[in-house]
Parts: structure tokens; C-alpha cells; sequence
């Protein structure tokens, strides 16, 4: 596409390689080529010409009408052995895109050799299929470089391929084109919707760890910590080297692991839990309440890094999908991008599999399940994922109103699968606030108006 409104910037990417995103130097390949409707029109002027040259008879037009089919046929042949050379060059802004926004995608296109003059150029995108009337016209000029805009709106979350580069050769007199695939292809990804909930640095659910930092920094200063041993696992930013130097061995601030709380999001993953999952483009299952739902985690998880705490996202049989540091937000986002209804990371109760166990929960550390419909084992399981004194909320969400339920993408639901309704009912009974949702709502509405981030 080429006209859409402008989206609001998003986080920037470390890696060059998603501001350069995509470049090659080869040859094209490509179709036969074929003559355009002007072409055409030469072509049955010329062969008329000849059939009234011959009635006539009137040399003279039978030679005019043979040259003009001579003509399209030597541009046809002309371009048939062309083997443009094209540097092309991919630059996405933003450089990472956001699930629901645009993304402005600048393609840059070199001649180094066999190729110049007009050209119509189409990008392909790995969400959906692009159509020929998208191209856009640019003038391309040995040695010098041209480029064209595309914009690229709704863009779904995941991680997408760009390209290759579908290039028509238009010969200069107009009367034969050649559509042609310059390689190379370039990799977009686009991340959850991130709202804003207005919670600040300070709220109270995920935003102790900062206050309380700044309480023992005036306290007790970095001069006299309470530290121990190293142990694996433990950020280098918590290292105090004094200390260690003393000790001649690695020593961490023990103050800092109390001060620096964690927080615990919930996340269900299976497909015949959302009663709106069904087959997207790329075959995988899709789900428009799961992605409202994935939306709500990044929210709190950003929220909550902000706020100075670490948070988990877990399936709830405690299976590990993504992990924010405030010191790496990005790495929490594309782990977000890549999650996928039915994951392979998570546990498969059912057939008794094991994935990446996350840490287990800690004392008074809150936790938020954002849920749909749930198997009675998925729900039994949650309950372990609170530990003592720990705040549960449950957000269980309803696709929009006036959905009409269908069966599951694989098949039908499990015999021990419980609708939302029945899944808000039997947390309730097992201690969790429960909140309900549909993913029609806005979500800092839901976040804000539930207290999600006060309780």
C-alpha cells in the first residue's frame, strides 16, 4: 500500500540489520516476456497493414505493417535476454512495527547493469497477498539509485518476511513488459500493541522495587551492603565490587534482590481454550481474543519494568514463554511477537510433556492470569502458580459480543474444557478476583477500571 495514516513511533531495534534490512546483488528471475495493450495494438495495426498491403496490392503497406510486427517482436526477444543486476535495499520506519499500526518501508533500488528506464516494482509481505495493481513506478538510471514508499497498514503480530521483489521491465517505447523477481528478502517484526495504563514508575502492585531502592540508597548508602555469595543466574548489575574485592570472589547486594520484586503474568496458550481460534494465513491458529489478551501481558509487563520489577509469563502449568528485565525490554517484546497459540514451549498436560519450567512463584509476589476457556487440569494447575500471601487476580476474557462460538481449530473441545463462564466460577471458588473482559474492550480501560495494577 501506499497511503495509510502515520503511526506513532515504536521501540527501536538494536540490530543493523533491521535498519539496512535486506540487500543483494544478483541477477533477476523472472516470466516471459509478453506485449502490453500498446504493444498489442502495434502488433494487430502491422498485421492489418499487411492483409490490406496484400489486397491491394500496396507493397509499401505490407512492408510498414512487417516492420511494426518485427518491431514488438525484437523488443519481445530484447528483453528476454536481459539479465538486470539490481541492488536492492529494504528500510523499515519504524524498524520494528507494532501489531494494529503502520510501518513506512523504503525500497531502494540500484542498477548496476541491464537494467534502465521505467519500472513498476511490488513488494511481498508474509501476512497477505499483494496485488499487481500495488506497484509503484520509479525511473531507474545506471549507477545512480531510486526508490519508491510503501506503506504497509494493520500489520498483524509476529515475525514476517519481506520480499522478495516482483520488478516489471517496461520497455521504453511501452510496447512489451517483463515481470521479473529481484532475490533478497528482509525480516519485520512486529510486536504487541503496548497501552499506555498511566500507572507511573510508582504503582503500588508492580512499582515497589524502585521506591524501595531509593529508600535504602538514602538509608544505608552502597558503602555498607548486605551481600552474599554470587550465585548463577543473578544480574551482573547487582554485583558490588567492593565487596568483592574484599572477599575475592564474586559478592551481590542482597538488599537490591528484596528491593527488586517480581511479578507473575499468566498466560493460556492452548487453541481450544478461545472459542474464536481459527486457521490463519500461514496455517497456524489464529485467535482475535487471544491477540487482544497477548496486548493486555506486554501492557503489564512493560508497566511493570518501568516500575523497576521482573516479570514472568507463564502458560499456567508454569511453562516459561517470556521474561521482562527492565534492563532489556526489547528481548520481551519479540518474545511476545513469536508466541503462538498451541506453542511448543508450552507443557501439553495431556500428554504429559515438560518445557521450560519458569522460577517458582515468590512470597507476596503478584500474580494476573489473562485466561479464556480452560481444561480442568489447566485450572488446577493455575492454583500453583500463586504463593503465600500473593495477590491472584484472573482476567477472563469473552471474544466480542455477538460471536457465534464454533468448534476449535483441530477438532472438538476437550470433554474436561470449561467455557469462560464456567472457568470465572471455578477460580472465584478457588480464591482469585476474578475480572471478565471481552476482547472488543479497550484494554487500559479493562487494566485501569479492574485495578489490575492496585490491588
Amino acid at each position: 500500500m501506499v497511503d495509510g495514516p502515520q503511526a506513532p513511533p515504536a521501540p527501536r531495534a538494536s540490530e543493523p540489520r533491521r535498519a539496512e534490512a535486506a540487500r543483494r546483488l544478483s541477477p533477476t528471475r523472472g516470466g516471459v516476456p509478453r506485449p502490453t495493450l500498446r504493444g498489442g495494438a502495434v502488433v494487430g495495426a502491422g498485421l492489418a497493414l499487411i492483409v490490406v498491403g496484400t489486397i491491394l496490392p500496396a507493397p509499401a503497406l505490407v512492408f510498414a505493417g512487417t516492420t511494426l510486427v518485427v518491431l514488438v517482436v525484437a523488443v519481445l526477444v530484447s528483453l528476454l535476454l536481459r539479465r538486470p543486476r539490481l541492488v536492492v535495499t529494504r528500510r523499515f520506519s519504524p524498524d520494528r512495527g507494532m501489531a494494529g499500526w503502520s510501518v513506512d518501508e523504503t525500497v531502494t533500488l540500484t542498477a548496476t547493469g541491464g537494467a534502465a528506464g521505467t519500472m513498476g516494482i511490488r513488494d511481498d509481505v508474509g501476512w497477505r497477498r499483494t496485488r499487481p495493481s500495488e506497484a509503484v513506478g520509479i525511473a531507474l538510471v545506471p549507477g545512480r539509485a531510486s526508490s519508491a514508499v510503501f506503506r504497509h497498514d494493520g500489520l498483524p503480530r509476529g515475525r514476517h518476511r519481506v520480499g522478495p521483489l516482483h520488478v516489471d521491465l517496461i520497455e521504453s517505447f511501452g510496447v512489451a513488459r517483463r515481470r521479473v523477481v529481484a532475490p533478497g528478502v528482509a525480516e519485520l517484526i512486529v510486536v504487541p500493541e503496548v497501552h499506555e495504563l498511566g500507572g507511573g514508575a510508582e504503582s503500588r502492585a508492580l512499582g515497589d522495587g524502585a521506591r524501595r531502592q531509593r529508600e535504602q540508597s538514602l538509608a544505608g548508602g552502597d558503602d555498607d551492603p548486605v551481600t552474599r555469595q554470587y550465585r548463577r543466574g543473578d544480574p551482573m548489575r547487582r554485583v558490588h565490587w567492593k565487596a568483592s574485592a574484599r572477599h575475592d570472589e564474586l559478592m551481590v547486594r542482597q538488599e537490591e534482590q528484596h528491593g527488586l520484586p517480581s511479578a507473575r503474568l499468566v498466560l493460556a496458550v492452548a487453541a481450544d481454550g478461545w472459542s474464536d481460534s481459527h486457521p490463519g494465513p500461514d496455517g497456524r491458529s489464529a485467535s482475535e481474543a487471544f491477540e487482544w489478551a497477548v496486548s493486555v501481558v506486554a501492557s503489564l509487563g512493560v508497566e511493570s519494568g518501568r516500575s523497576g520489577s521482573v516479570t514472568q509469563v507463564t502458560t499456567p502449568a508454569g511453562d516459561l514463554l517470556a521474561r521482562h528485565d527492565p534492563d532489556s525490554p526489547s528481548a520481551y517484546l519479540e518474545a511476545l511477537a513469536d508466541l503462538a497459540l498451541d506453542d511448543l514451549r508450552r507443557i501439553d498436560l495431556r500428554a504429559g510433556g515438560a518445557g521450560v519450567v519458569a522460577a517458582p512463584p515468590a512470597p507476596r509476589e503478584p500474580v494476573v492470569a489473562v485466561v479464556s476457556g480452560l481444561r480442568t487440569a489447566e485450572i488446577e494447575a493455575l492454583g500453583r502458580s500463586r504463593a503465600v500471601g500473593s495477590s491472584a487476580v484472573a482476567l477472563v476474557v469473552s471474544p466480542p459480543l455477538g460471536f457465534r462460538e464454533t468448534s476449535p481449530v483441530g477438532g472438538e473441545r476437550a470433554d474436561d474444557g470449561l467455557g469462560p463462564d464456567d472457568v470465572a466460577d471455578a477460580l472465584r471458588e478457588a480464591g482469585w478476583r476474578v475480572v471478565t473482559a471481552t476482547s472488543g474492550d479497550p484494554v487500559s480501560d479493562v487494566v485501569v477500571g479492574a485495578g489490575l495494577l492496585h490491588d
